[in-house]
């Protein structure tokens, strides 16, 4: 599946094993391993760890 956000993509494999958020930045296991994403905004990095949350079920 893929986040859109801000002209950008972020492509995640499900199942996401584990997340780790820290400030504006999201660190995340999917199937194809280890990834970090910063945003500009805290309140996008939460936004975009509800939807690794809501895609995980």
């Amino acid at each position: 599946m893929s986040y859109k956000f801000d002209g950008h993509e972020i492509n995640v494999c499900f199942p996401v094993d584990s997340i780790s958020v820290n400030k504006s930045s999201i660190a995340f296991t999917d199937r194809l391993g280890k990834n970090r994403k910063t945003f500009s905004q805290r309140t996008d990095a939460l936004k975009f760890m509800k939807w690794l949350l809501s895609g995980n079920r």
